[in-house]
């Protein structure tokens, strides 16, 4: 049938970060890399928060994802967001993401989610079962050779408390093997008035 031999494209949707985080984020995972073994650091230009992860999708469905995208940016307004604390995901001896939590308008960037999940979902995009929690990888699969130990970062490395005002968001897709791994397909500006 013609849907099983349409091409397919790994994509998602999410919040780029601004230059100063970026960078402030880069400084921090270079100190980081000296200490802390990990299969694949994130290159800086694929930093994002993530607002939903859409998977292997038909070429079928761009050009409506991509109007109905637009469509929900200009309803929803810019924010700021702020970096905050580091953390991880996965067995606390051997994490598998090491990840930069977010602070600022939270509120506003879960309403953004909100409203993308809205947007998704006619066009048959789920969303994940497990709860919303924003943040930007930026590493992942420990491999050092002892058991993982948030203390062997020197305590002065803390992630800089950069801040950036949110104002659009992305339809990225993924090339598994490129570094940079994502490419931008949409941008989105948030062009509204408010979060809803």
């Amino acid at each position: 049938m013609m849907a099983d031999t349409e091409s397919k494209m790994r994509l998602f949707i999410g919040v780029p970060l601004g230059e100063s985080a970026s960078a402030a984020l880069d400084n921090w995972a270079k100190q980081a890399r000296r200490q802390w073994t990990f299969s694949r650091w994130v290159h800086p230009a694929d930093y994002h928060i993530t607002l939903q992860f859409l998977g292997d999708t038909p070429e079928s469905k761009l050009a409506p994802l991509l109007e109905d995208l637009n469509r929900t940016a200009a309803h929803s307004g810019p924010f700021r967001l702020a970096l905050s604390e580091w953390g991880t995901f996965g067995l606390p001896a051997s994490p598998r993401v090491l990840w930069a939590a977010v602070a600022g308008d939270i509120d506003r960037l879960h309403e953004l989610h909100h409203q993308v999940l809205k947007t998704t979902a006619p066009l048959g995009f789920l969303p994940e079962a497990r709860p919303y929690r924003p943040h930007i990888t930026l590493a992942r699969k420990y491999m050092g050779t002892a058991a993982w130990d948030p203390g062997m970062l020197e305590a002065e490395t803390s992630v800089a408390a950069a801040e950036w005002t949110a104002d659009r968001f992305c339809l990225f897709r993924t090339h598994m093997q490129a570094t940079p791994m994502y490419e931008r397909l949409g941008e989105f500006r948030l062009s509204g008035t408010s979060g809803s």
